[in-house]
């Protein structure tokens, strides 16, 4: 058993963290987990925080919850197993509440969570987050994307010329937000496309 897995079942809580945090944020679910992965390897998303807020009675909503800063607003992160089903007057309270307090939702289910290419490969990519990168690898592999901008990962190895494995260590640099990966459209491997965070 895992020490993540001890520390999940003992408190009930783990904690989430990535450059794009302010803080560490509290997670109790996995499929919220799976969610920030995905949302801090996300180049839309500027930063991540949670905020304490007072739970609405009209419409039924806790401001409570994971704020995503995007470029196109402040977002307020739900995730479900299945979303709620709404009326029409319903959503327009919930928007009309959340544009108040300067946000907008932004609904989650697992069915959208899980979809793949993007489900795998922002697993494996933060299977890498505490893997080391050496400061000539580093230096290497920037001073490349300066100079040649987007490419594929096997375009950066060969003009990189990185010591240690090319993957592993462009996986290691997405999530401390130093480059960004397209891993939304195919498998991660040699073709995904990188570019400078």
């Amino acid at each position: 058993m895992r020490t993540t897995q001890l520390t999940h079942r003992a408190i009930g809580t783990v904690l989430f963290d990535s450059p794009k945090c302010k803080a560490s944020v509290p997670v109790r679910d996995p499929l919220l987990r799976s969610a920030l992965q995905q949302a801090s390897l996300d180049y839309a998303v500027r930063s991540i925080r949670y905020q304490a807020g007072p739970r609405l009675d009209c419409p039924r909503l806790s401001l409570a919850g994971i704020v995503l800063d995007r470029m196109d607003g402040l977002f307020l992160l739900k995730v479900y197993l299945v979303k709620p089903k709404r009326s029409a007057g319903e959503h327009a309270r919930i928007e009309f509440a959340l544009r108040c307090n300067g946000l907008q939702l932004l609904e989650r289910d697992a069915r959208e969570i899980r979809t793949d290419p993007l489900f795998s490969n922002a697993r494996q990519v933060w299977e890498h987050q505490r893997d080391g990168v050496s400061l000539i690898d580093r230096l290497r592999i920037s001073a490349v994307l300066a100079e040649y901008g987007p490419q594929t990962i096997s375009d950066l190895e060969e003009r990189a010329r990185p010591d240690g494995d090319i993957l592993r260590t462009v996986c290691a640099l997405a999530c401390q937000n130093l480059l960004t990966l397209n891993i939304q459209d195919n498998p991660l491997g040699p073709s995904t496309m990188v570019a400078a965070g």
